[in-house]
């Protein structure tokens, strides 16, 4: 991607994209939470059943910040896949209480969020990054 791509702005174009936009995995709903997961065979039925869930990985920011949430990564979320869940898993993995906490974390240490998903049969990995005040389509 030679541009940054808003979030926001993707996550539009990815609805106005889905001819059933009700099954597609964006979305502008901002419910959901993060589940207990396991491996094996959760992890099979993840990519072999209608199920919405998505992976959620947190990475090491840019400044050594790694995640403290004790859950083993990755995180499943079921809501859709828009800033309002890069939001939370961002609250979720480094355990934040507050918007003031949340606004400085990002300000400084410019977390990234990785998406894993099934979209029209196809496993999809959508990676963004909070940059300059905004989120942002991150491919590099």
């Amino acid at each position: 991607m030679s541009k940054r791509v808003l979030f926001s702005d993707y996550v539009q174009e990815q609805i106005g994209a889905q001819r059933f936009a009700l099954f597609s995995v964006f979305g502008e709903e901002t419910d959901g939470c993060f589940l207990k997961w396991t491996f094996g065979l959760n992890r099979f039925e993840h990519f072999a059943s209608e199920n919405r869930t998505i992976l959620v990985h947190i990475p090491i920011t840019e400044k050594g910040c790694e995640p403290s949430c004790q859950e083993v990564q990755p995180y499943v979320w079921n809501g859709k896949v828009n800033v309002a869940a890069a939001e939370s898993a961002l609250w979720h993995a480094f355990e934040i209480l507050t918007e003031k906490e949340a606004e400085e974390f990002k300000r400084v240490h410019k977390p990234e969020v990785i998406f894993e998903f099934m979209q029209a049969y196809k496993r999809e990995i959508l990676r963004v990054k909070f940059i300059d005040g905004d989120w942002y389509v991150w491919d590099d």
